[in-house]
């Protein structure tokens, strides 16, 4: 769906700086039910799912690929809390993000 492939567009293009989802839905001009029901349809997840993956993957990259401190990723990714974002990557990935970076290297 048309819609759907905005959304995950904007979410590529915008995903460190905003994470409120009514950003997006503002952005394509729709209700918040609306664009829930269509994500869970065609991304089988709701939109903030959809946005928290995008973060994470990319967080993964930079863990992966850079020297940055957890305290600089989560900054760069636009958590004004770094223990935040360690719960939250933790959270989805079932590893701290230091303990991560030491399984990855």
């Amino acid at each position: 769906m048309e819609i759907i492939k905005k959304f995950n567009d904007l979410v590529d293009i915008y995903f460190k700086e905003e994470h409120n989802i009514s950003f997006y839905e503002k952005k394509l001009d729709l209700k918040s039910k609306y664009l829930s029901k269509l994500s869970k349809k065609h991304n089988t997840a709701p939109p903030c799912q959809v946005l928290i993956n995008k973060q994470i993957e990319f967080s993964k990259q930079l863990l992966k690929n850079t020297q940055k401190t957890i305290k600089e990723i989560a900054i760069e990714m636009n958590f004004e809390d770094q223990y935040y974002f360690s719960k939250l990557f933790k959270n989805k990935t079932g590893v701290s993000p230091s303990e991560f970076r030491r399984t990855k290297e």
